[in-house]
């Protein structure tokens, strides 16, 4: 008896550590998307690029600090019987005109890779809410799938007490059950996919894949939305991120242009400043010892200053020349490319805004739907039970109210993929449209 007690002790501490182990993890989109930025190896890839160019932009200067060198030699004259001894200490500086375009062009870089940190951030954002919501209708769609099998279940076991009373044939409730098993591969298809995505979620979000995930919401939150127009949109302190990164390569290219003209035109001046001291002395060859006391020369010092004025640049047919031209057309290449980035943000804005509302509409007429395949469906069934209408009449309604209810949940996973793409092109806070 005792032992019995102990096992029975045993299994249940056992079973309690078990479910202690098992991490159930309810996530929001919100908190996904917070999970996501902290984990993810792209955006920690991204952030070592980042530091990469502030550490060069920090030290841009350093072409004008000082160089230092120290040296020493030692000599010995094996017929003069002298050795002799120096040190040189040498500081030169080397200043020339482009190094502001140098200092700038750090800055251009880092400001550039602050951008495109914001934009990996962003396109993670939209990845992970993309993928929420698509569990989600993935979800909402295995509970629909389920409720359509149970729907057929019900009405073979219901085909099943009619044949016992001689009420319909044989052939009703054989079809009655092969309607029934024909969609649990479809329920069961649906779960697998699920699954497959959700792992892949997982990955994503930089979880460990034993972690149970609970997805929170629903896409019932954009059921109700009105149609956008463009006016209506969030007015923006910012340019759109695309026209934003057009901005800087324009600006980039503009210092390229100054520093290709430094180069061409603009002096160099180098400057070195030398201190050197050295001891001679000889040593009597029978007895190697010195002859004359060890003594260190007078100090000598000396300063050079040199100017380079490049010349070449001022023939056409030289490189630096050359250089110079093709600079400028690559500040017209990048205005251009300005330019188009901003109509080019202007038309897919105004093609999502209709890609929205159309979707908004199609939503409207497919909750319509919905209710009409719902009442045909009673109706249908209604008819059926008083011998009125075939089976198949009432399995296409059945089948009706199922593609109707998927159709809602799929078109409004769709529009919220629209209300994503536009809002990360525009720049805006992501949800700030659904508000």
């Amino acid at each position: 008896m005792k032992k019995n007690i102990f096992f029975l002790l045993l299994l249940n501490l056992s079973f309690a550590f078990f479910c202690q182990e098992v991490e159930l993890l309810n996530l929001t989109v919100d908190k996904a998307v917070e999970i996501a930025l902290e984990n993810n190896i792209s955006i920690k890839k991204s952030t070592i690029e980042l530091q990469k160019a502030k550490i060069a932009d920090k030290f841009s200067w350093n072409s004008i600090s000082p160089s230092f060198q120290a040296g020493g030699t030692y000599t010995s004259s094996l017929e003069e019987n002298s050795d002799s001894f120096s040190i040189t200490g040498t500081a030169s500086l080397n200043l020339s005109t482009n190094l502001f375009s140098t200092m700038r062009s750090a800055r251009l870089n880092y400001e550039s890779g602050l951008m495109s940190f914001a934009e990996a951030k962003r396109s993670v954002e939209l990845s992970v809410r993309k993928t929420f919501y698509g569990l989600l209708y993935e979800k909402e769609n295995i509970e629909l799938q389920k409720r359509g099998l149970e729907t057929s279940y019900k009405q073979y076991q219901t085909n099943q007490e009619k044949f016992s009373n001689g009420k319909i044939s044989e052939l009703d409730v054989m079809t009655s059950r092969v309607r029934y098993e024909q969609k649990k591969p479809l329920v069961e298809s649906a779960e697998i996919t699920y699954r497959n995505d959700l792992s892949s979620f997982k990955q994503v979000l930089g979880i460990d894949q034993s972690v149970e995930i609970e997805l929170s919401g629903n896409l019932d939150e954009v059921l109700s939305l009105k149609n956008i127009s463009f006016e209506s949109l969030p007015v923006s302190q910012k340019p759109a991120p695309e026209v934003q990164s057009a901005e800087k390569s324009v600006e980039i290219a503009k210092n390229n242009l100054l520093a290709s003209r430094f180069s061409a035109y603009g002096p160099s001046i180098s400057a070195s400043f030398t201190l050197t001291e050295s001891n001679t002395h000889v040593v009597d060859a029978a007895t190697r010892l010195a002859t004359s006391e060890r003594e260190w020369s007078d100090l000598k010092k000396s300063l050079r200053v040199g100017v380079n004025i490049p010349l070449d640049g001022y023939l056409p047919w030289s490189s630096s020349s050359a250089q110079v031209q093709n600079s400028k057309k690559s500040v017209e290449s990048a205005e251009l490319s300005l330019e188009n980035a901003r109509t080019s943000v202007q038309i897919k804005t105004e093609n999502y805004l209709r890609k929205i509302n159309q979707s908004i509409s199609q939503v409207t007429s497919l909750k319509s739907n919905v209710q009409l395949a719902e009442q045909t469906y009673s109706l249908t069934q209604t008819a059926y039970n008083y011998g009125k209408t075939d089976l198949l009449s009432l399995q296409n309604a059945s089948d009706s109210v199922l593609s109707a209810q998927v159709s809602v949940k799929q078109q409004a996973y769709s529009l919220i993929g629209s209300i994503l793409d536009l809002e990360n092109l525009l720049g805006l806070d992501f949800g700030s449209l659904t508000k």
